[in-house]
């Protein structure tokens, strides 16, 4: 009983040589390079990536999107399970715009990137050269991600010196390499953006220019809080695997790489 629920992930995955986790992102900066004849025929550069940074298809389209999903479905069919967009990824009324494209994959989840998400806020911000941009943005992706407790306490037990004669400090850098991370909920995860804004509400720095566009702000939240559910990790897909192991203080430390 324990594995019928998870009967279409094991499908996918023993079907799947491309893999189970893609994204797909446009860009116009590349249409703009077109010249001669071909100059205008296009409008967007649309490519689709695998877990493992593969590219599986790149296409110049008129519309985000357009004509792709039909050409990955036919070359892959078994090869979605979980899609990273940046747009169109959920809808009040139904099926989602991106979910309507493929809709030959019927186990497809669809999910908005936290990148594009956090990109999203920062328009908020009267300028990424302010002082306050960087810790804004850190704080951010701490209400949207939290650290796997077991793995966070492992590296740091790695890295207690015997004697306990300094307290232990883990780097960003050393954290993505040897510990997992997750989505905190919808609801916990609106909650602490909302704290994160009040606490950068009227934050200045020493010339007294304002961190956040209050209004426009304000509209970004409304408009994005909607997305909350959107953003949190499919319980049935595993969005990490562990690519080696390294020896520290005695102790083995995984290495992982996120889907």
């Amino acid at each position: 009983m324990a594995v019928l629920p998870h009967l279409p992930e094991n499908k996918a995955r023993i079907t799947s040589v491309f893999g189970n986790v893609l994204q797909m992102d446009s860009t116009k900066k590349m249409v703009k390079k077109l010249a001669g004849a071909a100059a205008g025929t296009a409008a967007w550069v649309t490519n689709a990536e695998n877990e493992h940074r593969q590219e599986l298809m790149s296409g110049l389209t008129v519309a985000e999107g357009v004509g792709l999903s039909s050409g990955l479905m036919r070359r892959y069919r078994e090869a979605g399970q979980l899609l990273y967009v940046d747009r169109d990824c959920c809808s009040a009324t139904g099926k989602s715009k991106v979910a309507a494209m493929f809709a030959d994959w019927k186990e497809l989840m669809v999910r908005l990137d936290v990148w594009h998400l956090m990109r999203r806020f920062a328009r908020g911000v009267t300028t990424d050269g302010h002082i306050l941009y960087g810790p804004f943005m850190a704080r951010l992706s701490l209400a949207i991600f939290e650290w796997d407790a077991e793995d966070s306490n492992l590296l740091r037990w790695a890295k207690q010196p015997v004697d306990g004669s300094r307290p232990v400090t883990l780097s960003v850098k050393e954290l993505a390499r040897h510990c997992r991370r997750r989505t905190r909920g919808a609801e916990e995860t609106e909650r602490l953006i909302h704290e994160v804004l009040d606490h950068f509400w009227e934050a200045k720095d020493t010339m007294g220019m304002a961190l956040l566009d209050q209004a426009r702000t304000r509209h970004i939240c409304y408009t994005q809080c909607q997305h909350m559910a959107c953003i949190q990790d499919p319980p049935v897909v595993t969005l990490y695997t562990k690519a080696g192991e390294v020896t520290r203080g005695g102790i083995k430390l995984p290495i992982f790489r996120c889907a």
